[in-house]
């Protein structure tokens, strides 16, 4: 039992059509895992820079007044207590 022309070219276009729904399906489907991986994504940094910045505020709260937060405040306060002491520099390094 032959197909006629007519009945081919209607199942390919059948076929062409099935084909064309499953893969917008499946183009669909990947897009909605793409966004829900980045909306989780940016959940998770939101959530981790929270908790950074509560342990910052907790810390900064326990620390005795005068105590350096910052690398830089660190360093100046460093600069400013050798300035003070003089660190037993030879006359011709000390500051003028």
């Amino acid at each position: 039992m032959m197909m006629t022309e007519e009945e081919t070219t209607s199942c390919d276009v059948n076929m062409t059509a099935v084909q064309e729904d499953s893969y917008e399906r499946i183009m669909s489907r990947q897009d909605q895992e793409e966004k829900l991986t980045i909306t989780n994504w940016y959940s998770m940094c939101v959530a981790l820079q929270k908790q950074e910045q509560e342990l910052r505020l907790s810390e900064g709260s326990s620390r005795p007044p005068g105590q350096a937060q910052s690398f830089l405040a660190q360093q100046r306060q460093s600069t400013q207590a050798r300035s003070r002491r003089g660190m037993g520099l030879s006359p011709r390094l000390q500051p003028r």
